[in-house]
């Protein structure tokens, strides 16, 4: 891995409205593990941040969800950043699951936009968000299917 790589998740109600969004660039990492592993970080910060408890976190990395969940060892820097993690979920009463990339296309496509800024950007308005991952938030938003090829 070069070492470079993007983070980004959106934070939704029930109803499916962004709540706020983010994108994260990540230098100097050692696996694309551990950017999955920050950007659920930066998630629940988030949510802790604006007061969002309760919530459901989506992942598309299933060995990172089976780490979360007990189901696997992990190495001992991934470990540091789980650590966190782990006490916040517990705090907002979190449940981690897995969804498919192309049901998580909006995070997939903010974690890419992620590789062209400096540091973190963060949306408290879709709207404002980059015009790609506006339109699929949208096409998320109306129930657009997804279908991989």
């Amino acid at each position: 891995m070069s070492g470079e790589a993007g983070g980004g998740g959106i934070i939704r109600d029930h109803n499916g409205n962004m709540l706020c969004a983010f994108a994260h660039a990540y230098h100097g990492l050692n696996s694309s593990l551990a950017a999955e592993a920050l950007a659920m970080r930066e998630g629940i910060f988030m949510c802790c941040r604006n007061g969002i408890s309760e919530v459901m976190v989506e992942t598309d990395s299933h060995t990172l969800l089976q780490i979360m969940t007990d189901q696997q060892a992990c190495n001992w820097d991934l470990a540091c950043i789980l650590q966190g993690i782990t006490a916040k979920t517990q705090i907002l009463r979190a449940e981690i699951t897995h969804t498919p990339r192309e049901a998580n296309k909006v995070a997939d496509s903010l974690a890419n936009f992620a590789l062209s800024c400096p540091s973190l950007v963060s949306w408290n308005f879709w709207g404002d968000l980059p015009p790609d991952v506006k339109e699929l938030y949208h096409q998320d938003k109306v129930g657009t299917p997804s279908i991989r090829l």
